[in-house]
């Protein structure tokens, strides 16, 4: 069965017709398939319809869903579900297999950072960064670039109590959980985003913000304790500034 748009006619625009297409997606840049239905027919998966589908959404902790709000993400091709026809008259109802729950935690995670759809998709469906897309995001007002501007002038006059009034900025900036946070900015992670960096289109104003972002961020990361690691700082930094100019 094609997918149809609202007015039930086929929709010849559709990107993402799990009907008779596979189709790829990404969780933390390792690729998953969510198979055509054909294949689904063969292997006997099992097939939910939408009730059972938002039932296991609620058992798994997945807030906040409804079945508008389902068959919102598959008119979207968010989350395309399998259009299938039942009973006398043909009805096509949507269908779901276990993959789908994969993608939709995802889907939650993902606006929980504010992005919006077409952002999401870049991610799940496309394998772009996702530090890339939500630095240049949160940083895209241009109070709080310039405000941020305005702390880096001062990092050449660093002295532990600046430091400190910086970082309390910063955290309310980027609303930093302290814990999350220590555990993943290290310099593996500070590698990755520069490496997807290298690979990226950025423009250089974007360029610029994440830049920016990653400075004062190494900053945050290099104050514990009310004690400031000016060689861990100095380290990170350079490899931030090193990376810029080979990407110029």
């Amino acid at each position: 069965m094609a997918r149809r748009d609202e007015n039930n006619n086929i929709d010849t625009n559709a990107k993402r017709d799990i009907n008779h297409y596979d189709l790829y997606y990404f969780i933390k840049s390792k690729k998953y398939t969510l198979p055509k239905y054909s294949f689904i027919l063969r292997s006997k998966k099992r097939l939910m319809s939408i009730g059972e589908f938002l039932k296991l959404l609620e058992e798994n902790n997945i807030k906040n869903m409804s079945i508008n709000l389902l068959r919102e993400w598959d008119n979207k091709e968010l989350l395309p579900a399998y259009r299938v026809e039942k009973g006398m008259i043909r009805t096509e109802s949507r269908y779901y297999i276990m993959e789908h729950l994969d993608i939709a935690r995802e889907i939650v995670k993902l606006k929980s950072y504010g992005l919006e759809i077409r952002e999401i998709e870049n991610i799940i469906f496309e394998n772009k960064s996702f530090e890339i897309l939500f630095l240049s995001k949160i940083i895209k007002n241009k109070e709080l670039f310039m405000k941020m501007k305005d702390i880096v002038k001062n990092i050449h006059h660093i002295e532990d109590e600046l430091v400190s009034s910086i970082c309390t900025e910063v955290k309310k900036i980027f609303n930093i959980n302290d814990n999350d946070f220590k555990d993943t900015f290290n310099d593996n992670y500070l590698n990755t985003i520069l490496n997807d960096y290298k690979k990226s289109n950025l423009n250089t104003d974007e360029a610029s913000i994440l830049l920016l972002s990653l400075i004062l961020l190494s900053l945050y990361n290099s104050y514990d304790n009310n004690s400031f690691d000016r060689k861990k700082f100095s380290k990170q930094f350079y490899s931030i500034i090193s990376e810029n100019k080979n990407h110029t």
